[in-house]
């Protein structure tokens, strides 16, 4: 494999941070070469500034790079407390006024970054546990973003396969949400019809046209410099409904970050209210 120099891990760098927003420091030098050590075989280029400034300028290039850096570890039910907080805290707030005439009562929720949607149908199965047969009262709307075209192209499709669907499904929900296709599980129709999945850097996305109810972002501030998170959070907070709630990873915090929320607590999980 053709190693990198330490002027090519600062150009790379650069480039991803502008794209992204991920911080990648001098001592990532192995993680470029490993994840894009492929592309540059495949593109024949004899290094990996050649291999930069051959495509940097090109959207295709752009998103393969992007796909290869991005992280697109997840799991069905990630790190279970957050649903268990949604289950026994927040969706009793957030599905209060439940209508049996008129037309279904909105709500908006966004996950980001999505990877390759099990948040998302996570989060649609957990909504369609706690709702019942009153999910058809509401219009439900969850919207997934991701860097990455490869993780939101599979995301769309809401098809896993057994090593997939292992990883943090319940049987019982399996069966319940999924239909079997042949190596592979199929989300069931109408839990994907309530997502929407969109290739974006949440850094870089406009205020939506109507603001989230609740909002997901864990572990993607980790990756971030401090000027960035604030930006980050702030954009987060521009986008929530006022009272709209936050859940960001177990590891995270907002403080020095952003005073636009409140935080709370309950059974030893936290949340954050937009003031």
């Amino acid at each position: 494999m053709i190693a990198i120099t330490p002027t090519e891990v600062a150009l790379f760098a650069n480039f991803i941070h502008q794209q992204t927003g991920i911080v990648l420091d001098s001592s990532k030098g192995y993680l470029l070469e490993s994840r894009l050590g492929p592309l540059l075989e495949s593109s024949q280029m004899d290094s990996f500034s050649e291999f930069f400034h051959a495509g940097h300028l090109r959207p295709e290039w752009v998103g393969q790079v992007v796909d290869a850096i991005s992280t697109h570890e997840t799991s069905f039910f990630r790190d279970q407390r957050p649903f268990e907080l949604l289950q026994a805290t927040i969706l009793p707030t957030l599905f209060t006024h439940r209508q049996a005439s008129g037309p279904p009562a909105r709500r908006h929720i966004l996950s980001a970054p999505c990877s390759t949607g099990q948040e998302v149908y996570s989060l649609a199965m957990t909504i369609a546990e706690f709702l019942g047969d009153d999910l058809g009262l509401w219009s439900i709307t969850i919207t997934g973003i991701d860097i990455s075209g490869f993780a939101i192209n599979k995301a769309r499709q809401g098809r896993y396969n057994k090593h997939e669907v292992e990883r943090g499904l319940p049987p019982a929900l399996r069966q319940r949400y999924f239909t079997p296709e042949g190596d592979c599980w199929q989300i069931r129709h109408d839990l994907q019809a309530m997502t929407r999945f969109t290739k974006k850097n949440l850094l870089s996305i406009p205020p939506p046209e109507e603001d989230y109810d609740l909002i997901l972002c864990r572990n993607l501030a980790i990756y971030f410099n401090q000027e960035d998170r604030c930006r980050l959070f702030d954009k987060i907070a521009s986008s929530l409904r006022q009272g709209g709630i936050l859940i960001i990873g177990s590891t995270e915090s907002l403080l020095g970050i952003s005073d636009r929320f409140i935080r709370h607590e309950s059974d030893h999980s936290v949340f954050f209210e937009k003031k």
